[in-house]
């Protein structure tokens, strides 16, 4: 895997419609990449306050390929990172994500995801993910929510409004193998908009 750093010019057009519309992020980032999401495996997490993306993907991306307004930083080779994950290592995460469970509606067939309100429900659902991927949560606190906006075409509803939150805390590792699963492939719903990056600090 390998993380990439890019920066954004916020004078540039391009990129204050970005930051204004997931849609148009998704497609930017993803450009670079000259495939899918899935084939890339792109998961991406905007910092908005220095205005920096962080991209972790199974390829590189082409830096000659930059939109406009965003600055190629560099790539990192995390493959010896990714080696050394083992049981019972300590992490700092930081985390977005889409805290939610499925709920039918009268009428539909297929079930929607609904957000959950309360702060005790968002932290269970987050304490499920890591029984689901080989962690435990030790300390686990929200920083923040944030508002996801962006564009549908017509067919498909229009104007797209969705809440985020971010968490902080601390995990130990109870399986690599599934630990390395939720690294590697996100555990939220929203990876294409900048969620289920699972963001790790290694504590001694």
């Amino acid at each position: 895997m390998y993380l990439s750093k890019i920066h954004l010019n916020v004078a540039n057009d391009k990129v204050r419609k970005c930051l204004h519309d997931c849609q148009n992020m998704h497609r930017s980032v993803q450009s670079v990449f000259h495939s899918s999401r899935k084939d890339s495996g792109v998961l991406y997490r905007l910092n908005e306050q220095n205005l920096d993306v962080y991209i972790l993907s199974n390829i590189k991306p082409d830096e000659q390929e930059m939109p406009a307004g965003m600055s190629f930083c560099g790539t990192r080779d995390l493959t010896l990172m990714e080696q050394s994950f083992e049981i019972g290592q300590y992490y700092r995460f930081d985390l977005l994500a889409f805290p939610c469970k499925k709920q039918g509606k009268e009428g539909q067939k297929n079930s929607q995801r609904r957000f959950l309100r309360t702060s005790e429900e968002r932290a269970d659902w987050l304490k499920r993910k890591g029984q689901q991927y080989g962690f435990e949560l030790l300390r686990i606190q929200e920083e923040q929510q944030v508002t996801i906006r962006g564009s549908h075409d017509a067919e498909h509803g229009g104007k797209m409004n969705g809440q985020a939150v971010q968490f902080q805390g601390v995990l130990q590792i109870r399986d690599e193998e599934l630990f390395k699963n939720a690294w590697v492939n996100g555990i939220s719903p929203g990876k294409s908009y900048g969620q289920g990056m699972l963001m790790l600090r290694k504590l001694d």
